[in-house]
């Protein structure tokens, strides 16, 4: 117990002994020039530096944890405009006109029906005129073809003149038709004329070879009788020559009776053949005119729809109700083009849609159901916030733009359609262009600084 507490008094004496020396040493200017061992023992070194080095040290740490674990939203940007759900309606006249009247004007509200411009109608009513005419004259070549053809048939001559026909143009038709069978009938009654010539010759030649076929046997009994009375000198030897010329004479005009029989027989074939081919060949050609004269029938009936639906169009109507925007005619007298839009319909309420245009290179990555963030160009974003709303259908095939290439259409559903503009709502319009963020995915943030790097590596030393 002694020993100690000999130590601790010596170790208080010596505490406070340095304790003392401590306040009574040197100034701050003077420890500067003591020698540099007791300098370093009466001023220690600053922790200022280990502090700095272990605070680097844990910044690294955080950073690079940082880069590793923190991520980043990957977007594709896509530029586009507002455009009601229903698609805007373009007002265009199916086919040139002339500007008779201009109903509105330019913002006015319509309803669904309500006539917008008039166009005159002269030009159109005199198209669906001739096609009227047209349509009547193929129908009563076809009404003519009919009769003529039941005629031929043996079904009787019936002309039926299509419905509203003038009755004077009726008769005409009617008479034209019945002059068109008389023609056909005369053609067929000189083949059977020729017909009605060979049978009678025909029959001339036969009842006169049969004649003389019936007397050659007599004939032949005579000179046989004649030439043994010869033998016995009764009857002279002329007597004998005259009757045997006579046999021959009428055995050459049995054989010239026959071959005139022949011929005629042949004669009367040909004709026959002819009045048959005759009048299948007259069959033939009106069917012909039946078939043609239908078929002019058909085009003729839509040549009159289309003018008539032409002149129907003279008046253009809204097909909604809704607002005329981008009114393109102001003049009464001036020409519109065929299919040239000369307004649009803004239609009334309904949802609005982004209507973007997504580049070639990010097709691959967009999908429905991605979630979009609209930065309108009428409302700054970073002051006034994004419009939120995912994407809702891509277009399959690609179309040209002007500045963009080859793009991809895609619609985008918006989760509001009002933003909030210095404590008050303010409700989109259609026509606002903006920019769509498409969320397509996240990666770290050490990907994305070394992206760049890694792409100069994979591309680089490959130059021609």
């Amino acid at each position: 117990m002694n020993a100690l507490a000999r130590y601790w008094d010596a170790t208080r004496i010596a505490l406070a002994q340095d304790k003392a020396r401590k306040r009574s040493w040197l100034g701050c200017d003077e420890v500067t020039f003591l020698p540099a061992a007791l300098e370093v023992i009466e001023r220690p070194v600053s922790p200022t530096g280990r502090i700095t080095t272990w605070l680097l040290l844990f910044g690294l740490l955080l950073t690079l944890a940082w880069l590793t674990f923190g991520r980043l939203d990957v977007v594709a940007s896509a530029p586009g405009k507002l455009i009601p759900a229903q698609n805007v309606k373009l007002i265009q006249p199916p086919e040139a006109g002339v500007v008779r009247e201009i109903l509105v004007r330019d913002g006015q509200h319509v309803k669904a029906g309500q006539p917008l411009v008039e166009l005159d109608p002269t030009a159109s009513k005199a198209n669906s005129e001739q096609a009227r005419k047209a349509l009547e004259s193929a129908e009563l070549d076809a009404a003519r073809a009919r009769a003529v053809l039941s005629a031929l048939n043996g079904k009787g001559f019936h002309f039926t003149a299509p419905v509203g026909t003038a009755l004077d143009i009726a008769a005409l038709q009617e008479q034209l038709a019945e002059a068109q069978l008389a023609d056909i009938r005369a053609s067929a009654a000189g083949h059977s004329a020729e017909l009605n010539a060979a049978t009678a010759s025909r029959s001339e030649a036969q009842v006169e070879a049969t004649k003389l076929t019936e007397t050659l046997p007599l004939l032949d009994e005579q000179l046989d009788a004649n030439e043994k009375l010869l033998s016995r000198g009764f009857v002279p030897k002329l007597k004998v020559i005259e009757m045997r010329r006579q046999r021959m004479a009428a055995s050459r005009d049995r054989d010239a009776a026959l071959e005139r029989a022949k011929q005629a027989a042949a004669q009367m074939a040909r004709a026959r053949t002819a009045v048959m081919a005759s009048r299948e060949q007259a069959r033939v050609q009106i069917m012909g005119d039946l078939a043609k004269a239908e078929n002019e029938a058909r085009m003729r009936h839509d040549d009159l729809a289309k003018a008539l639906n032409a002149v129907a169009h003279q008046r253009l109507v809204s097909p909604v109700s809704g607002t005329v925007t981008q009114l393109a005619v102001h003049t009464i007298g001036g020409v519109v083009e065929a299919t040239k839009p000369i307004m649009v319909i803004v239609p009334d309420g309904g949802p609005l849609v982004a209507d973007v245009m997504v580049l070639n290179k990010d097709i691959g990555f967009v999908r429905p159901g991605q979630a979009v963030a609209l930065k309108l160009d009428a409302f700054p974003f970073t002051q006034y916030g994004t419009v939120h709303g995912r994407i809702e259908s891509i277009s399959s095939d690609a179309v040209e733009n002007d500045k963009l290439g080859l793009v991809y259409s895609a619609r985008v559903h918006l989760d509001d359609r009002a933003l909030s503009i210095d404590g008050r709502l303010t409700q989109l319009a259609p026509g606002m262009s903006g920019v769509a963020d498409i969320r397509i995915g996240r990666r770290t943030i050490a990907s994305y600084i070394v992206s760049p790097l890694s792409k100069v590596g994979k591309e680089s030393g490959r130059e021609k």
